[in-house]
Formats: C-alpha cells, structure tokens, sequence
C-alpha cells in the first residue's frame, strides 16, 4: 500500500490546515510583532528608569557647584566656600563618569554616536573642565559662567527626555509632557537660586541679573501653576507638601522681594540717582530657604517621572499580558478548529473506509457467488439476496445508492450473460451429442464391415475412414469438455499406459509421424482413461500441426516423482516468449469458455487440454525444446495410476505403427 498516495482525509485535513496554519502563522507573526514592541518598551522603561537617575544626580551636582561657583565668584576671598566648591566638583565628576559608563552600554543613537546629551561629560570632552578653569580665571563673568552650566545642565535633561521618548505613547505621553513640563520649572527655579546665591556674595544685583532673575521665578511659577491642576497620585502630594512648607513660602518671599525692590536708588548728596542694586535678602536665610526647597521641588519632578516610567511599565505589561492571551486564545481556537475538523474528517472517512470495505465484500465475495450460483443454473433473486448499503440521505449515501444501482445492474447483467451461456452450451451439447451418437454408430458399422471384409486393399480404406471417424468423434468431444459436460465414453477397468499413449497417437491426423519411445508398466484409472487419452491427443496433434512435414514427433513417458510424465516434442517453429507465457497462464488458470472472447485464430485444442489437466490434476507445461520446437510435458498424479505389485522393470521400448489402433478399438466403443 503506498502511504504517499491522495486520500481524502489527507485532502480535508489540507483544506483545513492550509487556511488555520496561516492563520495562526499570520497572528504569530503579529504577535510576534506585539511582543517585540512590548519587549522594547520594557527595556526602554528599565533603561529610562537606570538613566533617569543617573543623571538626575549628575544634573543634582552640576546645579550644586553651579551655585557654589557663583557664589565663590561673588566672593572670591571666601576659603570655606572654595573648599566646598573642590569637593562638589570631585562628586560631580563621579557623577558624570557613572552618567558616561551607562551612556556607553546604549545602543547608538539615531545618527550612530553616543546617548545625545553625554558627548560633554564623556573623558576626552574637556568642556567641564574648560568651564571650571574660566571661572577660577581673574576675569570670570558670573553671568557667563550661570550661563556655561545651565547650558551643562540643559544637556543632562537632553539625555533624559531622549530615555522618555520611547515611552511618549498611549497613556504614558501626557505624563511624559507633564514630567518635562515639572523638569522645566526645577530647573528655572534653581538657576534663579544660584543667580541670587551669586548676587548675595556679590553685595548687589545689577540690571541684567535682575531682569534674567524676574524671567526665570516668573516662568516656573507660570508653570507650576499650569500644571498644578493636572497633577495626581504621588506627584499632586509632593508638589502639596512642596507648596505648604515654610522653607517654600520662605523662598518665594524673597525672590519675590528681590523682583519688586525700587529700582532706582534715590541720589543722596553728589550721589546721582541709579539702579538700585541692593538685595533685601540675607545670605543664611536665603541658604535655609532654596537650599530646602530645590531638592523638594526635585521630589516633585521625580515622583513626575516615575508615574511616567510606572504608566509606560504597566502598558508594556499589559500589551505583553494581551499579546500573550490573544495567542494562547488563538492558538486555542486555532487548535480546537483543526481538531474539530480531524474530528469531521475523520467521521467522514471512516464511513468512506465501511463504504469501500462493503462495496470489496460485496465484489470480493457476495457478487462472485451469485454469478457462480447463475452459471451453475440455480435461480438467484438479485433484489433479495444482493444487500443494500445504506448511508444516509447525503452525499456519501447518494454514492451507496449508486454503487447499489450499479451492482443490481451488474448482477443482473451477469445473471443474463449465465442464462445466455447456459443456453449456448445447451445448444452445443445437443449438436455434439448427435453428432457423437451418429459418429458412435459410423464405428460400429466400420466395425462390422472390418470384421467381414478380408481384401487388404478395401481394409487399409476400412481403417482410414475408422481413423477419420475417430477424429471426428474427438473433436465432438471437444465441444462435450467446452461445454462443460463429461465424455459419453468411459472405462469400467484400469487400462495399461501404453495403450493410452498408443490410443491418444491414433486419434491424431498424422499418427503415421509419432513416436513412442518407451512407456512404464502401469496401469491408468478407467475413470480418466477417456480424458486422458483426449488430453494427450490434443498434444500430439497439436505438435504434429505445427511442425515441418515429414519431420519426426516424439512421445516419451517415464515415472517421475509423483506421478509420470508425458513428453511431447517436435521440431518446429515453437512459439514466443509471450506465446508460453499465454499457454502457461490458460493451463495454470482454465477460463471460462467464451465464444466472444476468442481471438481471432481460436486455439480450442488448449482450453479444451486445460479442462481436462484441472479435472484430473494433471500438470500441464509448454517449454522451448532444444531442438528448436515446442516440449509439452504432461504429468499424472498418482493416484490415477496402478503399478505392479513386483519391482519395476525397465521401460518399454515401443514403436508406434499404424496397426497399433487396434488395441483400443473396444473400449472407444464404451463397450469395455
């Protein structure tokens, strides 16, 4: 059975499977897809929430010695606050070589080079330190110099609102813009701390530093205010805590007093009037205030970010929590639906199985019989002994129905073939049992005129008209066997062989060019005698009809294991490969007789010898013979045999001749 071959379950299940298996590979790849997005958004959350804090405290300690470095330059004299400004700026390089390091384990950024906002605080950039050497230089400009760090400063938050871009999607984007928004205003108020911290040192605000003073409270007031109504969670009760303190409160009293001082300091004397440039505000106190509400209004910007980082973990969770359900639910469904459909395909093909399995029994076994059972003339009913398969009113059973239309069809049409063939052979048996009878009584008036006739001349005419009837009652004989019926002559007693064989050679056209060469001391069932010496008769003749005039055959009989062989052998043309191959398979397998199916130039005499090798079990065998004919060998079973009680002598040599025909002449009569 090939594996490989179409079925129709293998067809169902493709059908299903096609479209499910690219179904499912199309949601993988979709999931896939989501999972991948949701992964990235997870790991840009860790690194935004790493990066957040590294470099929120580089931003921490570069604010610091900003403030330190302002007011070292407002009072230059000042040998404790120098000392705090050489020890922040050891943090702040720590800081920055941490900020560095987490940079460098990045992926690039767009444009292939390092976290955008690092590239000033990495070791080769001496822009930190070029800084700090134009502020410890005589001709430092505190403006210049607020201005050189809040640009240092605004870096930092350049490499964190890059750590929150990924994360600007779904909810997560208004906290982001929140975060930024609250980043702004912790910066703007803490340069306004160092701008204020720096003046105070210096005894006094000029213009410029005022105005600049004025714009960065008012900005981050402006947003604060903004901002406070949208605020929630963590972030509202930070921004609470910042706003009900009293280092805040303390702290937007002076700036506020800085901006509404009189700008203009009336003239005194020869002093001419000018810009005020006095500040109201003490040093310590101005300290305790910013230095409280600074980190504060970090703590609100912070817990800002994490509400951010918190909402874009807890969406990356849930898209990887939904990616994963869908594809399990997918799968599932998917799963269920081939299942499902194995399930049906399976159902379907097992009634196909019991249809192909019922329709092989009927044709294996049921249809055979009553076919057998009409040729052997009993009645059949096909509509009550051939059985209905029965398969429901679909299509499988429309396909039962009409394999039962085709076989009552088929049985009928047998059934009529068996009566036609019986009638036929009927026919054939009356003709040939007339023509026996009156060949039957041809013998016996030949056997009378033999008997009273003693001119050689006239018997040697007597003979060949016996010879002649002889034949014409063998081939009446060959429509006896063909038509199924036995030999009207028969044998009471067992018949020496070698009468057989010389029997079988008389009944041939040419006996004159036969023979028989040696014969065992046995004796043949009278049963078979008849079918024997026909079988043997249809050989010689055959070999004597197909080989040259004048050319020699001969008949060779000898005891073989079993039983004992009859060869017949002549020298003619023989025939093909496939000749003996068709001979092998008639004689192997005897057909039903068939008029119609004959070919062209019918070989009778083989149907009729494959009939007669069956009824006994004579094996029957056609083979090229070495000397360029055709050897027929034809082997009796034993028990179709008697053999001498004594040992077995050695074979006969014979001669056949034509007076040897007489030895059978009573017996073909029926009479012995």
């Amino acid at each position: 059975m090939d594996d490989n071959r179409p079925t129709i379950r293998r067809q169902l299940t493709r059908i299903v499977l096609i479209p499910g298996v690219s179904f499912l590979v199309l949601w993988g790849a979709m999931a896939a897809v989501e999972t991948y997005q949701a992964g990235s958004l997870l790991l840009s959350v860790t690194q935004a929430r790493d990066g957040i804090s590294v470099f929120d405290r580089l931003a921490g300690d570069l604010r610091t010695e900003r403030r330190l470095t302002q007011i070292h330059l407002g009072a230059p004299d000042d040998a404790q606050v120098r000392r705090e400004l050489e020890a922040q700026r050891e943090r702040t390089d720590a800081s920055a070589d941490r900020a560095h390091d987490f940079a460098s384990g990045l992926d690039p950024g767009p444009q292939g080079g390092p976290l955008p906002g690092t590239r000033a605080f990495a070791p080769e950039s001496d822009r930190l330190s070029g800084l700090r050497s134009t502020a410890d230089g005589d001709d430092a400009d505190r403006g210049v110099t607020l201005t050189a760090y809040s640009d240092l400063i605004e870096e930092t938050t350049e490499a964190t609102n890059v750590l929150l871009r990924p994360l600007e999607q779904g909810a997560s984007l208004p906290e982001a813009a929140q975060a930024g928004r609250l980043a702004t205003a912790h910066e703007q108020f803490a340069r306004s701390d160092a701008l204020l911290a720096g003046s105070i040192a210096a005894g006094g605000m000029d213009y410029n530093e005022t105005a600049h003073f004025t714009y960065l409270t008012a900005s981050y007031r402006d947003i604060l205010s903004d901002t406070s109504d949208e605020m929630s969670g963590r972030t509202r009760e930070r921004h609470a805590e910042l706003t009900a303190a009293g280092a805040w409160k303390t702290a937007e009293r002076l700036s506020r007093s800085v901006v509404t001082r009189p700008p203009v300091a009336e003239g005194t004397g020869d002093r001419q009037a000018a810009w005020n440039s006095e500040i109201d505000v003490g040093a310590q106190e101005w300290d305790q205030a910013a230095t409280a509400s600074v980190p504060a209004l970090g703590r609100v910007v912070s817990a800002q970010l994490d509400r951010t980082v918190d909402t874009a973990w807890n969406a990356a969770v849930r898209r990887l929590a939904v990616g994963a359900a869908g594809g399990v639910l997918t799968l599932a469904a998917g799963l269920t639906a081939i299942l499902a459909a194995n399930r049906s395909s399976r159902r379907l093909t097992t009634r196909l199985r019991r249809l192909r399995d019922d329709a092989l029994s009927l044709a294996g076994s049921k249809l055979p019989a009553l076919t057998a059972r009409a040729r052997a003339g009993r009645s059949v009913d096909v509509s009550a002994e051939l059985p209905r398969l029965d398969y429901g009113g679909d299509e499988l059973g429309q396909v039962a129905d009409a394999f039962n239309t085709a076989q009552r069809t088929a049985v009928g049409a047998a059934v009529k073939e068996a009566e036609i063939r019986r009638g036929a052979n009927r026919v054939f048996l009356g003709i040939a049992y007339r023509n026996q009878t009156i060949v039957q009584r041809q013998l016996r008036v030949l056997d009378e005129i033999e008997a009273d006739e003693e001119d050689p001349r006239a018997l040697r005419r007597l003979f060949t008209l016996d010879h002649l009837a002889t034949r014409a009652r063998r081939y009446a004989d060959n429509l006896i066997i063909l038509g199924g019926a036995g030999s009207a002559r028969r044998w009471r007693e067992p018949l020496p062989l070698a009468d057989v064989l010389r029997g079988a050679i008389t009944e041939t056209e040419d006996y004159e060019r036969v023979r028989l060469t040696s014969a065992p001391r046995a004796r043949l069932s009278g049963a078979a005698v008849a079918d024997v010496v026909h079988l043997l008769a249809e050989l010689i003749e055959n070999a004597t009809q197909f080989s040259p005039a004048g050319s020699p055959v001969h008949v060779n009989c000898g005891r073989v294991n079993g039983g004992v062989a009859v060869e017949v052998e002549d020298r003619g043309l023989g025939l093909t490969d496939q000749g003996y191959a068709e001979a092998a398979r008639v004689l192997s397998e005897p057909p039903e007789f068939d008029v119609m199916a004959l070919p062209e130039e019918p070989r009778l005499g083989l149907f009729v010898v494959a009939r007669l090798a069956a009824r006994h079990g004579v094996a029957v065998r056609l083979r090229p013979s070495p000397y360029g004919g055709t050897s027929a060998t034809a082997v009796l079973p034993d028990r179709l045999l008697e053999w001498a009680p004594a040992a077995p002598e050695a074979p006969q040599t014979l001669v056949e001749h034509p007076a040897g025909a007489g030895d059978m002449r009573g017996e073909r009569d029926g009479r012995g």
